[in-house]
């Protein structure tokens, strides 16, 4: 702990001898609308508390786990002052490397929904993790098309989390007695051709806080519309791209509050593990009439 605060404490006094801004590298691990959100509620954030005192350099591996070690490792050597990591797999990745490396970088982390059994723990690590709550999404569904009989579930099980909760899906769908397929998807540019043998032979799409799946809405969209069946998504960004509806919170509050964690180590010299882990949980659901129109909804 103590010389964790001597390494902020000097990169922090280098910094203030300058006029240059103090970088806080971001890493997040694709492109789409709720991972943009959570990198500009820190930034702003950040911002707001401290006008022109900091920059952000933002490593985006677009999906690519080779590229994306490769970002952590450049991110190791360049020493930041903090680190801000979007998603469970850019966590557990710079986690990982930092330790092997022996770096005391704080990282905060952000929409982990399980840190300790991602091993994204340690004395130099706090962050924000998310819940999620299928029951609830299902039942909000339900009430809408109470004659869904069978379910596509579409994910990424290589990202990790998302086998269990595929699992929890499985639980509650069969409990309702609903049937369940799965669509086993790896890369964005797999959806069309593995989701047609399927598509018609469901009532409604369940999608995942999956980056890969939702990194390739807009096929997925286009299927359900064509085929007249809704698309139940996991996040609240999806239904404004057209998903007839999707249950969880604003994304931007997971940036918010890794910010103000950030803000607690680089402003108060605070020690990462001194700062308590905690959730978003203000949950929305929200429906897109258009969309739930255009997929069979009436």
């Amino acid at each position: 702990m103590k010389n964790l605060c001597i390494f902020l404490l000097t990169l922090l006094g280098a910094c203030s001898g300058s006029q240059e801004k103090i970088p806080i590298a971001i890493l997040t691990p694709v492109t789409h609308p709720s991972l943009e959100q959570i990198e500009r509620g820190f930034k702003e954030t950040i911002e707001r508390e401290n006008p022109g005192k900091y920059r952000f350099v933002t490593y985006n591996a677009q999906g690519n786990k080779t590229l994306m070690r490769g970002e952590v490792e450049e991110i190791a050597q360049k020493a930041y002052p903090l680190v801000f990591t979007i998603g469970t797999l850019s966590s557990q990745m710079t986690t990982e490397v930092f330790a092997k490396k022996g770096v005391i970088t704080p990282i905060v982390f952000t929409c982990v929904n399980d840190p300790e059994e991602f091993h994204i723990v340690g004395e130099n690590i706090t962050g924000v993790t998310e819940l999620l709550n299928f029951e609830k999404e299902l039942q909000f569904a339900l009430e809408l098309k109470p004659d869904i009989q069978k379910v596509l579930l579409v994910y990424n099980p290589m990202e990790p989390g998302l086998q269990k909760d595929q699992k929890k899906v499985g639980t509650i769908l069969k409990e309702k007695e609903i049937g369940l397929t799965t669509v086993e998807i790896f890369q964005t540019n797999e959806i069309q051709s593995k989701i047609l043998p399927f598509i018609g032979k469901a009532d409604a799409v369940l999608i995942l806080k999956d980056n890969t799946v939702v990194g390739g809405l807009d096929v997925l969209i286009k299927l359900c519309n064509d085929h007249h069946i809704p698309l139940m998504a996991s996040d609240l960004d999806s239904p404004d791209r057209g998903a007839a509806f999707g249950y969880g919170v604003h994304e931007i509050e997971f940036g918010v509050e890794g910010a103000k964690k950030a803000l607690q180590i680089l402003e108060n010299q605070k020690n990462p593990s001194e700062i308590p882990v905690t959730p978003v949980s203000d949950f929305t659901f929200k429906v897109n009439q258009e969309a739930a129109a255009r997929q069979g909804i009436k």
